[in-house]
């Protein structure tokens, strides 16, 4: 025995030895290390290589620079230009015509040139008070893009707080004001949505008579007036910028918070509350609003505008204080006094990391000097906008890479087919010779890229920046050794996790994201400033002054206040923090009713609050199935009892509030809704000249070509865990005009015929069709083209539109595919649903709980909603609201938003029973054992019938239904999406969930 542990113990220091010399004799052999060999020619002659083997090649603005910046002519003279549309009407504001933008409205200027050349081109515009979608327009010159960011110019919407002085809650915190548009004339120059540029982007005229066109491609609505077409400036450098500014230095000390900017281009950047006795205004116990949020401010373009009033015109110096959580990489932000660059150190000036949680003061200048600004007497503004140019090239070279690899791939699979034969003797460069070339052109891209990024990065190539592009090389290099055997190498290309595809669409990522908090700004001199972080006296009086003040908070506990209504949200603090200024600003003083909203951090509190009888008198944010588990408990208030229920509930869509039912009575609102829609890859299904499927039928048509090139179609259900929910097995059941309960409610029919061809559609997808049965991530393999269709539920989407940038115009959305049968007709039924709103049954203020609903889930207050959160916190807090209309003026794309309306029509969920669970657990059990041991489905169904029979016979005992001998107590009738839409029309005639 002791021989035994000996031999263990000497085997596993072994081991360790093994690892540890590893480790050390091959770090860093992976690493590239510039040396100067990737020149210029090299980098332009691989572009021009990659680039002519990709599909529908990206010409962009970097490219386009690339060709004519040497031909840029910075003498040329400005000209305004007027509408010459018919309808144009002359404003009697700013005495000029003007024409309103509707959504594919055209605006035409005719404009002189005495001298061909590239131009800027500056437009002045005006928006509505009532819009938060972003104006992008496409511009041409007669008739001419001359490259991709022309049909994605953006005319930036610029807000204001609404009040500098902040609110505070019950609590003492300060809470965010609501945002404003000012909506008066604005001037901006033409950049494209993504801000790739410090300038804005030049245009091309000929000498002569030239044609401007401008259409708005999204759907908000503006006002569009003159234009200026004027000449590009050649930025001076400091020393030139100092000596023509030979003015007194002025002794003293401005600050600026940061939080107090004048104005902004992006609603999305937000103050924030930094608990850090460094940075002011300090509070240790209640939130101070004192920085500007980097995670909202991180966007390039996204800019803030500051007014400082001097006394004394001269010279000052400037410093901010600032945090960059970036390891070991600078994010860049451009500097402006009075609206221009003053000189060329300050374009795209480089703050340097601070790593998380740390703060530094940088007073802005060189290693020689710091700078000097001059400003004049009276109002002065200071810009700071965040910029990527600097990057761009690198960003430019990824993105093409990504691009090529796609393309690649897929000539790979039309030869080698959907798998490939390992042990076949591959000489792939006889089938494509230049599949070397291609691998030999990543390598040097890489190369580039790094020896371009390294130099921002105090750790140079060693960076964890841009670790990723070394790991590409890495796996690029390696598959190039073994080119003749590319096949076999596939998922490291675009595999998924791990693969190059993977790393460089993170390092886009990163790299465009310029995320950087801000404290203050300081015009000085002669003055010493406040240290950039606290001591640790200063940190250990703060920490404790916290943790005592922890012991006495109540803040969003779930209290019960005496004629206060009470309300528990399912949601984070934000959500609920907006809840309650807006219910104070609007409901109390129209109705006299206090409110208190509070954080539900765990929905099954209502279960245990409801046994102590302490429950809240409304609850919301609450899953689909809760109503109907507390209403068989007799914890949930019967709504229907309010005369006017389904009158207010005609807003809404049918199918959402069939779980909400129990024997006629209705005990919830859909506070928020899902939707199933096909999200689909353009840019493949452009390559191959697929069909976008509409129908099922085409769904199967077109896997055979899918999985010819290694790809297939992802439905709901592959990723999911080893028991699958309702909305991933049973939306077929409805599809084919079937149900899943009896109409007594006490047995179900899913054995019946058109439950059963449901069931059985369903499993041949994955044992006829091939579908994937399990897939770890939809949106990766979304990204990565193995999976370039499938079924996306809001998530999905969400995360698709704004965590894959490099995907942008690439991927649509179209209806989810309708099955026509005889007993259903054309039906796209989906199972989905999204959160409830409640009133609890042990309230005391039964008709002021109703009033609040009433008003939570309005048109009104839901639109308002929708608008201050995404206006607040950004485009990853879209929310759509259960009430129809209040989604349709919600900022979703409107082309978007006509799919997503047109399927909400036909969502349903699933009614409810005490025995609910065996069903659902046993629907999942069918599919596994069909798809997995190949059981039929009818036999499957049958098996499981007997067991769900027998489970909800003894709930409906345990609930008082039946008697011990199954005789009938009282009646369980199960209502469907028909019945729902009865009410609706009975109550005011008419719904806006018809299919009609």
């Amino acid at each position: 025995m002791m021989g035994k542990i000996k031999r263990s113990i000497v085997w596993g220091l072994a081991t360790v030895l093994l690892v540890f010399a590893i480790i050390y004799f091959t770090r860093g052999t992976s690493i590239y290390k510039p040396d100067g060999t990737i020149t210029n020619d090299l980098v332009s002659e691989t572009k021009t290589l990659l680039n002519a083997s990709i599909n529908n090649a990206r010409y962009t603005y970097v490219d386009y620079l690339s060709d004519h910046q040497q031909n840029v002519d910075y003498g040329l003279s400005t000209i305004t230009a007027s509408l010459t549309n018919s309808d144009a009407l002359i404003d009697s504001e700013n005495m000029q015509y003007s024409l309103i933008m509707t959504k594919d409205k055209i605006a035409t200027y005719e404009i002189e040139i005495q001298e061909a050349g590239y131009y800027h081109v500056g437009m002045n515009y005006k928006v509505s008070n009532a819009t938060l979608n972003q104006i992008t327009i496409a511009l041409k010159i007669n008739d001419e893009s001359y490259y991709q960011e022309m049909q994605t110019i953006e005319l930036p919407i610029i807000w204001q707080d609404e009040s500098k002085n902040y609110l505070t809650d019950r609590y003492g915190d300060e809470v965010l004001p609501n945002q404003i548009i000012m909506d008066d004339w604005q001037y901006v120059a033409a950049y494209n949505n993504t801000y790739i540029s410090i300038d804005p982007l030049l245009f091309y005229f000929k000498q002569g008579l030239n044609q401007l066109t401008i259409e708005n491609t999204s759907s908000s609505k503006f006002i569009i007036g003159d234009i200026d077409v004027f000449k590009p400036v050649l930025q001076i450098d400091y020393d030139t910028y100092i000596n023509q500014n030979n003015y007194e230095i002025i002794d003293g000390i401005i600050d600026i918070d940061a939080t107090n900017y004048s104005y902004k281009n992006s609603s999305y950047v937000q103050a924030y509350s930094e608990v850090n006795p460094s940075v002011l205004p300090f509070d240790p116990v209640y939130k101070k609003l004192n920085v500007i949020d980097g995670r909202t401010w991180q966007r390039p373009g996204q800019s803030l505008t500051y007014e400082v009033n001097v006394e004394k015109s001269g010279l000052y110096k400037l410093a901010f204080r600032y945090s960059n959580p970036k390891a070991d990489f600078p994010v860049f932000r451009s500097i402006k006094i009075n609206g221009q660059i003053p000189f060329n150190e300050v374009r795209a000036y480089q703050f340097k990391s601070t790593k998380a949680g740390n703060w530094r003061v940088e007073t802005l200048g060189n290693e020689q000097t710091d700078y000097y600004f001059y400003f004049q007497s009276g109002k002065n503004t200071i810009t700071l906008r965040a910029e990527s140019e600097p990057v761009q090239e690198a960003v430019r070279n990824i993105q093409m890479l990504i691009d090529h690899i796609n393309t690649f791939t897929l000539e790979i699979r039309k030869i080698t087919g959907k798998e490939v034969d390992k042990n076949r003797t591959w000489r792939f460069s006889e089938q494509m010779p230049e599949s070397k070339a291609y691998l030999e052109s990543y390598i040097l891209l890489l190369k580039a890229s790094i020896d371009e990024l390294s130099l921002f990065a105090p750790n140079g190539a060693k960076s964890a920046t841009i670790s990723n592009l070394q790991k590409s090389l890495s796996r690029a290099e390696n598959i190039y050794k073994d080119y003749n055997r590319l096949p076999l190498y596939l998922e490291d290309l675009v595999g998924g996790t791990g693969s190059i595809n993977q790393f460089l669409g993170d390092i886009l990522d990163t790299l465009n994201n310029q995320q950087m908090y801000l404290n203050q700004l300081h015009l000085y001199n002669n003055t010493r400033l406040r240290k950039a972080n606290p001591n640790i006296f200063e940190s250990l009086y703060a920490g404790t002054q916290s943790f005592i003040a922890s012991f006495s908070s109540n803040k969003y506990a779930l209290t019960k206040e005496d004629g206060v209504l009470d309300v528990w949200v399912n949601r984070p603090i934000t959500y609920v923090d907006m809840m309650q200024k807006m219910a104070d600003q609007t409901f109390t003083p129209q109705t006299g009713i206090q409110v208190k909203i509070s954080v539900m951090p765990d929905a099954n509190k209502l279960v245990m609050a409801s046994a102590a009888n302490q429950q809240p008198d409304v609850a919301l944010g609450l899953a689909s199935y809760m109503p109907f588990d507390l209403a068989i408990r007799n914890s949930a208030y019967d709504l229907t009892s309010f005369d006017d229920y389904w009158e207010f509930a005609s807003q809404f869509a049918p199918g959402a509030f069939v779980p909400y039912i129990l024997n006629d009575k209705a005990y919830a609102l859909p506070e928020t809704l899902d939707f199933n829609v096909v999200m689909y890859r353009k840019d493949i299904f452009d390559a191959l000249n697929f069909m976008v499927p509409d129908t099922w039928e085409e769904v199967i048509q077109i896997l055979p070509e899918l999985q010819k090139y290694g790809m297939n179609f992802y439905h709901p259900i592959a990723g999911g865990t080893a028991i699958k929910w309702f909305y991933q097995t049973s939306g077929f059941i409805y599809q084919f005009g079937g149900n899943i309960y009896s109409e007594d409610g006490l047995r179900t029919s899913i054995n019946e015929k058109e439950a059963v061809q449901g069931l059985t559609f369903l499993n041949q997808l994955f044992t006829n069709y091939a579908l994937p049965e399990q897939v770890v991530s939809f949106y990766n393999s979304f990204r990565y083209a193995t999976l370039p269709i499938g079924i996306a539920d809001f998530g999905t989407y969400q995360l698709i539109k704004n965590a894959a940038p490099e995907l942008t115009g690439m991927w649509e959305i179209a209806p989810y595919p309708s099955i026509t049968t005889e007993a259903a007709g054309t039906n796209r039924h989906y199972i989905a649903n999204g959160t409830a709103g409640m009133i609890m049954n042990e309230t005391d203020q039964p008709d002021d709980a109703w009033d609040f609903l009433k008003w939570w889930m309005s048109t009104e207050t839901q639109s308002q909603f929708s608008f201050n959160l995404q206006s607040t916190y950004g485009p990853t807090y879209a929310w759509i609201s259960g009430n129809i209309n209040a989604f349709m003026a919600s900022p979703f794309s409107e082309k978007d938003k006509e799919v997503i309306l047109e399927q909400i029509k036909w969502l349903i969920d699933v009614p409810r029973t005490p025995g609910q669970y065996m069903l659902e657990r046993s629907i999942s059990d069918i599919w596994n054992t069909a798809v997995f041991d190949g059981t039929p489905t009818g036999i499957a169904v049958d098996r499981y019938t007997i067991l769900i029979n027998r489970e909800m016979r003894k709930k409906m005992i345990e609930f008082g239904f039946l008697d011990n001998e199954g005789n009938l107590i009282k009646p369980y009738v199960i209502r469907d999406i028909t019945w729902v839409r009865n009410q609706m029309l009975d109550a005011s005639g008419g719904y806006h969930g018809s299919n009609d």
